[in-house]
């Protein structure tokens, strides 16, 4: 294990240090040759999540010879990463809530606000205030959208539990809802059919839930009604519900009638595929999810759930100069996840400038890895690189490692410390 550990560690630290010497190499090649235009090319970027973060720390460096402008309706970011165990109680909300570094971004403008239509023919966006602004080259990261799919079930509905999806304040609402159930409760999580953001998450969830209500004493029996057969990371999370958890995680897949289908708000249950009918003091429904709303608005996406993108470039097919990163486009064989945005929007901004500064373009690598606790001291996680297959037109995965389901106590404590580690370079990098 030790020696799994450090072969994943290198081959992070290396990968890692080839791509940022790609970059660096790429940026000192064009700072030698700045065109003198008169016109500085102006760039959007809408969405200041961890995607469109990145793009902005990569294009940090050229702020003063393009026009950037950031459009982000939220005043304060909250990352998805480690929400589960704010919810959990294990770690307090300031960990995941970031303002923004304006002193470091001052050549760049912000604008808070969100976009209501982008006109393409004309190379213009439109925010909600009704405000229009031209653009020459437009980066959307705006996150994901939610399926209504399960009759009864409404995402937006304000008085059921919030699915604590998209990095908003609704998880404390989720937390009074949490803290408010009896000595002795029935927990459902329903976990949505692929793809979505953060595959192994809603496991995450049902562990740390868990964890929360024994330091409660509560007595407690949580199922996980899923819509797959399978999931990542499952035999480990399946040997830590053995261990311990004992009974009181119960996960149903969808050949067994855990795929939700209906659900009845006024008398708390739910029945599956099967006609199976589960009732229980909290039901947290994970919606299945699709395109953020603005590019299905706009018609970025042709009707479909998820934008096609240039993978070399991540330039949106048939739109010239509108790139989209992050959980929205199809990635081929890498998950929705922050580590997947970050990588990818490394490759997007440095490309964006060999384009603009007409330099060869790089052809990505890519990498993720995916932290999860199962409680406050024990994390595992899967590690995985991706290169384009000889097309150039898809990503596909090169192989993975994952923590042993056997390692020890202090292994699991180790790979604890190394997601903290992750994310905390993450967020200082991308937001001061």
């Amino acid at each position: 294990m030790k020696k799994l550990n450090n072969y994943r560690r290198n081959f992070l630290k290396n990968s890692s240090y080839f791509i940022s010497s790609l970059l660096f190499s790429s940026i000192f090649k064009i700072n030698t040759s700045y065109s003198k235009s008169k016109l500085k090319p102006r760039i959007i970027i809408v969405g200041f999540g961890i995607g469109g973060a990145t793009c902005i720390s990569y294009l940090l460096k050229f702020s003063k010879n393009f026009d950037i402008i950031v459009i982000e309706k939220n005043e304060r970011i909250q990352t998805c990463p480690m929400s589960n165990l704010v919810i959990a109680d294990i770690i307090p909300y300031s960990y995941i809530s970031h303002d923004f570094d304006y002193m470091r971004l001052k050549n760049i403008k912000f604008l808070n606000s969100s976009v209501k239509t982008i006109y393409t023919s004309k190379k213009i966006i439109e925010t909600e205030d009704s405000s229009k602004i031209d653009y020459d080259y437009l980066i959307l990261s705006p996150g994901i959208n939610f399926k209504n799919d399960i009759d009864g079930y409404n995402h937006k509905d304000r008085t059921i539990i919030p699915h604590c999806w998209n990095g908003t304040k609704d998880l404390f609402k989720f937390k009074k809802r949490l803290n408010d159930l009896e000595k002795k409760s029935t927990i459902i999580i329903s976990a949505p059919d692929y793809p979505y953001r953060c595959p192994p998450a809603p496991y995450e969830r049902a562990s740390l839930l868990a964890n929360f209500l024994k330091r409660k004493k509560k007595k407690f029996k949580i199922l996980i009604l899923d819509s797959k057969d399978s999931f990542t990371k499952k035999e480990i999370f399946l040997n830590e519900w053995r261990n311990y958890h004992k009974e009181s995680i119960e996960w149903i897949p969808k050949s067994k009638g855990g795929k939700v289908t209906y659900f009845n708000k006024k008398e708390n249950y739910v029945k599956t595929s099967n006609g199976s009918k589960f009732k229980a003091d909290f039901i947290n429904i994970i919606p299945n999810q699709k395109a953020a709303d603005i590019l299905t608005r706009s018609k970025l996406n042709g009707n479909k759930d998820w934008c096609d993108v240039n993978p070399m470039t991540f330039e949106l097919k048939n739109f010239r100069n509108i790139f989209v990163v992050g959980d929205s486009i199809d990635a081929g064989d890498m998950p929705k996840s922050a580590f997947s945005a970050n990588s990818q929007a490394k490759i997007l901004a440095t490309n964006l400038v060999n384009r603009i500064y007409e330099k060869d373009i790089l052809s990505p690598v890519f990498l993720n890895t995916c932290y999860s606790f199962s409680s406050s001291k024990r994390a595992f996680s899967i590690t995985s690189w991706y290169k384009l297959n000889k097309k150039k037109t898809r990503i596909v995965s090169l192989g993975s490692s994952t923590t042993k389901v056997d390692a020890l106590s202090h292994q699991y404590y180790d790979e604890t410390r190394q997601a903290y580690g992750w994310y905390e370079n993450l967020v200082k990098t991308l937001y001061g």
